[in-house]
């Protein structure tokens, strides 16, 4: 079994501990495995509302969800090729939406030295707002190895792409998925995300700021402009408590 040096500084002294690649990955995915079903109910959602909704090939459906990758973002699609967007009003939205992600680079980026830029690059791919949970809550206790950062990303991006999959084929049978609930799926799965990190008063204020500062410039930015601003106060209301 085929195993990797890390090394740990643990008062003054480095230590060379052996980590087993697969171990590591399988912890990872063990770890998502919540988030995993989460991601399967609203991916299904996903697959049915771009088949029933606005109409997408397949291979239109399934390119989204291998290529862009982004839960919110890819509702956002579907939603502004409902609407008749321009091509350029939904690359600049979806941009935005997933502005974000630079936010969980910066929080992550300590815990992600040891990882070649090459590496780390592809494994950049899998980092979701599930698989950025994931990863922040193993950051509080060890390093995050490139199997570890392989094992979250992949505990998201294949059940995501197989509910895509089933979710297209079955809409054509279920019509609306918002009859059954399928829409919340994708909100429920935030809310459980939320409730997870909320362990310390400052974690509960930064919510409450990010909450309050959305609901303000969603009047005027919509939806894309509410999640970047929300996302910039609370991570700078963070970064200011250290």
């Amino acid at each position: 079994m085929p195993t990797s040096n890390v090394q740990y500084t643990h008062n003054n002294a480095s230590v060379a501990q052996p980590i087993s690649w697969q171990k590591d990955f399988a912890r990872a995915l063990a770890d998502g495995f919540p988030l995993s079903v989460s991601v399967f109910a609203y991916g299904f959602a996903y697959g049915a509302l771009a088949r029933s909704t606005n109409h997408l090939g397949f291979s239109s459906a399934m390119a989204l969800s291998i290529f862009v990758f982004a839960g919110a973002s890819q509702f956002s699609i579907l939603s502004l090729l409902h609407q008749g967007a321009t091509t350029i009003a939904i690359v600049v939205g979806t941009f935005l939406l997933n502005a974000r992600q630079m936010l969980y680079g910066l929080t992550l980026g300590p815990s992600l030295t040891r990882l070649r830029p090459r590496r780390l690059s592809w494994l950049a791919h899998g980092l979701t707002d599930e698989s950025f949970s994931i990863m922040a809550v193993a950051s509080q206790s060890r390093p995050i190895t490139a199997a570890y950062m392989a094992g979250a990303g992949s505990a998201i991006f294949f059940p995501w792409q197989i509910s895509s999959a089933l979710g297209f084929l079955a809409g054509g049978l279920i019509g609306d998925p918002s009859r059954y609930g399928l829409d919340f799926a994708y909100i429920g799965a935030f809310l459980g995300l939320l409730a997870a990190q909320l362990k310390h008063r400052s974690h509960v204020i930064a919510a409450i700021l990010a909450a309050v500062v959305a609901i303000v410039v969603y009047r005027a930015w919509g939806s894309s402009g509410a999640i970047l601003a929300g996302a910039a106060v609370s991570f700078g209301y963070g970064v200011t408590r250290k």
